[in-house]
């Protein structure tokens, strides 16, 4: 018997197209206004949604999804921003924790068991990984301040803006939940307010917005700086869904 599909729920068109070729068989589809591609991974049915940013809409999509197909379980994948020292460009962060911000400590959600299926797998491959918390936020941290306060008042490790809204819909589904997240910028570094300007709210590239960018030089090599640690997030991030994936045999999967 042919296990659920795991949902894996992705925030931009430029993580679902790294993902994407890992796929056996993908067809294209979509559900509300989301775009999916429904395939297998080692084995395992997938659907591979891409939401958009921000927690709402990946809880909107998780639940559309849900919705047409009998998902298994659901895992938050893309890109984060490091929150400490440690984490660089291209590290993986595969979370034991996701906090909603709340201004406050967070709202903790916790992840599936197999979460420690996933952890000893990736060791054994030789994938360098994280496991600290990771907090979910409604607006970028875009000032090393911001994300050096919000670190002191959650002890998160990390910052995305999707795992909790997955979490959540994953807790209305009844179905187990994971996140794994590719680094993109590291604590230090800033996020240009400009970039708000280059992405649409389905996650899709805004053309006119980096066209924009790219004629102005000191937003070029912004983008160029974060282009190029973005390649290493969604390499890391490949590498370590291959892995991940066939560690959770089907009763691991719905524990």
């Amino acid at each position: 018997m042919e296990p659920p599909p795991i949902a894996l729920v992705v925030a931009l068109s430029r993580e679902r197209r790294a993902l994407q070729p890992l796929l056996s068989c993908p067809r294209r589809a979509r559900v509300e206004d989301f775009p999916l591609l429904a395939g297998s991974l080692a084995s395992q049915p997938v659907l591979l949604v891409q939401a958009g940013p921000g927690p709402e809409r990946a809880r909107r999509a998780l639940l559309a999804a849900a919705g047409r197909y009998a998902v298994g379980a659901a895992w938050s994948l893309g890109f984060a921003g490091g929150l400490v020292e440690a984490l660089r460009p291209g590290d993986l962060l595969c979370p034991r924790l996701v906090l909603k911000d709340d201004g406050r400590a967070g709202q903790a959600f916790h992840v599936a068991p197999a979460h420690a299926a996933v952890l000893a797998a990736l060791a054994a491959a030789g994938i360098p990984l994280a496991d600290g918390p990771l907090l979910s936020v409604e607006a970028p941290l875009r000032t090393p301040e911001a994300k050096r306060a919000a670190h002191r008042r959650t002890g998160a490790v990390a910052v995305d803006m999707e795992a909790a809204g997955v979490a959540e819909a994953a807790g209305r589904l009844g179905i187990p939940w994971l996140a794994i997240k590719g680094v993109v910028d590291a604590a230090r570094e800033p996020l240009p307010p400009f970039l708000a300007g280059c992405t649409t709210p389905r996650g899709d590239l805004r053309w006119r917005g980096v066209l924009l960018s790219l004629a102005i030089g000191r937003r070029r090599e912004a983008l160029g700086r974060l282009g190029r640690a973005a390649r290493r997030a969604a390499r890391a991030l490949a590498d370590g869904l291959t892995v991940a994936v066939p560690a959770l045999t089907p009763p691991r999967l719905v524990q």
